[in-house]
């Protein structure tokens, strides 16, 4: 599977979904789907930083290695899932969209990419 089908079936099978990304940890997106339009690329350069930020201090406190981050507002559920020290895959909700079917589906995508991204 490609990399575009790969995040074509994780925006089909999650109700809510507005955005799919696989990013690099620099906030560059490898490949992008977008239906809701969302700013990805700089959602992505914020997430991402905060992502490796967040690495760094769980390294630094010794409480394990960061795998899942989830953000929840008003309007969206940001749900990012590490899948190698250089990449993670962004999924952006609807406040009201599928969350356990997200981290689901994006456990699913992490063993689909993991082998062509090392």
């Amino acid at each position: 599977m490609t990399f575009r089908e790969v995040l074509e079936e994780i925006s089909a099978r999650v109700e809510g979904t507005r955005a799919v990304s696989l990013m690099g940890t620099d906030g560059i997106a490898i490949d992008t789907v977008n239906p809701g339009g969302l700013p990805l690329e700089n959602i992505g350069a914020e997430f991402g930083s905060f992502f490796r930020d967040l690495r760094v201090s769980n390294t630094e406190l010794d409480t394990g290695e960061v795998r899942q981050l989830t953000v929840m507002t008003d309007r969206y559920v940001t749900l990012l899932t590490s899948l190698t020290s250089d990449y993670f895959l962004l999924v952006i909700l609807s406040a009201d969209g599928n969350y356990g079917r997200a981290r689901f589906e994006m456990a699913k995508a992490k063993f689909k990419l993991q082998d062509e991204l090392i």
